[in-house]
């Protein structure tokens, strides 16, 4: 690995500590619920009072996209994300001096804040600061790192006390403050904002090299190619049939990852296992090894992403997604009709750990990566709070729905459900998603451009020598 490979990664898993820090805030109550419930507990709270903490951090994240999106563009990637680090720092002072449900609810909506604020703005960093043979596996830090978070919580929650997994908590926006202050900016966002020194030294330390010159001259051809309307709004998004294009890629792409299951499957992981597998292992063990699982298999998608290519990853991800949830969806259907499965039981687990997995190979790591590859620079920042709040509603709109089946129709149905949305999402994302494996983001919009005979071509210099591209 050269100096400047490695200080891109360097870079992109400081910048990562902001969903790390995002990730324990999101996991953080949940293995203190238990505790919380009882009257002996540090906060005593009733059942209703609980479950407004456990989802008050989404009503913040819902809140925070746009105008993260609008400031983004405006005030730059460090800026936005380092101001995060404050308002988690606060909330965790403020559950570490206090013992108040009304300001544990704002300390929750305070963090989910900040989610939404990383969520928009972490994606485009990651993506303006990689060299194209390396910015899948760079961009995958974010999914795995949020999912590092959660487990962070899981392992450590039953061990510690509510203060010290406060303390615990606190530990990473203070880490992530001291440290991403050293990190440079995007450079793309300093062409933007007509700052071409600042972002030559930029380059230049990613790069790890004296002569960026080549690569620093295509950033400013397509900055200036893409920036052409000084005035940007809302219209942007959707002012060509490849604007249109990028932005239905990607929105298909984030509904099928969250319908697809995956925050209710995990959320409710200890209580479907424990009853399902007659306990072979504790619900907290379940958790654990799920969000291990998780971790491992992001992993695997950060090393194949930019050999396999997003497109099969993506398309094999949703196929495996379908089956095993079909296959959970059966048998918890013979489990609601009456049927012995008890020799069986083992099927529910191996099914949706198998489901967990491939998930994480392919619809749970590159959905951020799609979200900041496929949008010019003018639209980026308000197509990634766009998507942000894409992702915020379809994942309330799963985890509310999971309780209410299961208790109707019955748990098969949730699954089957999960099933039909990545059948749906395979289907879709085949005709219209391309490759952008190895490409600049000048030729990736010289490409979508392509498909409907566009001059959205940013240059001969930053087009592709190989004029490779699937047609849908």
């Amino acid at each position: 690995m050269n100096k400047g490979v490695f200080r891109q990664y360097l870079a992109a898993f400081i910048a990562s500590l902001s969903v790390l820090m995002a990730g324990t805030s999101y996991g953080w109550i949940n293995p203190l619920l238990v505790r919380l419930l009882s009257p002996a507990s540090d906060l005593p709270m009733t059942p209703d009072q609980s479950s407004w903490v456990v989802a008050l951090i989404e009503l913040g994240d819902l809140f925070s996209p746009l105008p993260a999106a609008l400031l983004v563009d405006a005030w730059g990637r460090k800026p936005l994300l380092l101001s995060t680090a404050p308002m988690y720092i606060i909330s965790w002072i403020l559950v570490l001096t206090t013992r108040s449900v009304p300001v544990l609810y704002f300390v929750r909506i305070l963090q989910g804040f900040g989610m939404g604020i990383v969520y928009t703005v972490l994606p485009m960093y990651l993506a303006e600061i990689s060299q194209p043979k390396i910015r899948g596996a760079i961009s995958t830090f974010f999914e795995g790192m949020w999912c590092l978070g959660i487990l962070l919580e899981y392992c450590l929650g039953p061990f510690l006390s509510y203060q010290g997994l406060s303390w615990a908590s606190l530990a990473v926006p203070v880490a992530f403050l001291a440290t991403f202050l050293l990190m440079p900016e995007s450079p793309y966002f300093l062409v933007m904002v007509d700052r071409p020194a600042e972002a030559s030294r930029s380059l230049t330390w990613l790069r790890g090299e004296e002569s960026t010159m080549d690569e620093m001259e295509e950033i400013e051809v397509t900055v200036k190619k893409e920036m052409k309307i000084e005035t940007r709004s809302w219209k942007e998004l959707f002012s060509t049939p490849a604007d249109r294009r990028a932005f239905l890629i990607v929105q298909v792409a984030t509904i099928t990852k969250f319908m697809s299951g995956i925050g209710a499957v995990l959320s409710y992981s200890s209580e479907t296992f424990s009853e399902s597998t007659r306990s072979f292992l504790s619900p907290d063990q379940f958790t654990m090894l799920m969000g291990l699982l998780i971790i491992v298999s992001t992993l695997v998608a950060s090393l194949t992403v930019d050999h396999m290519g997003r497109r099969p990853l993506l398309l094999i991800s949703s196929l495996g997604c379908a089956v095993f949830e079909m296959l959970a969806a059966l048998y918890y259907y013979l489990d609601g009709s009456g049927v012995d499965t008890s020799p069986y039981s083992w099927v529910a687990f191996a099914s949706v750990a198998s489901y967990c997995v491939i998930f994480s190979l392919g619809v749970g790591p590159l959905v951020p990566v799609l979200q900041a590859e496929l949008f010019p620079s003018n639209t980026r920042g308000l197509a990634s709070g766009i998507t942000t709040i894409t992702d915020t509603v379809t994942s309330l709109i799963c985890m509310k729905l999971y309780e209410v089946i299961a208790s109707g129709p019955g748990l098969y149905l949730n699954y089957l459900i999960y099933a039909l949305f990545s059948l749906a999402g395979l289907i879709v994302m085949y005709l219209i998603v391309p490759e952008t494996k190895g490409r600049s983001f000048a030729q990736i919009q010289s490409d979508l451009a392509a498909t409907y005979n566009e001059s959205r071509d940013l240059s001969d210099k930053v087009r592709s020598k190989d004029s490779n591209y699937t047609q849908f």
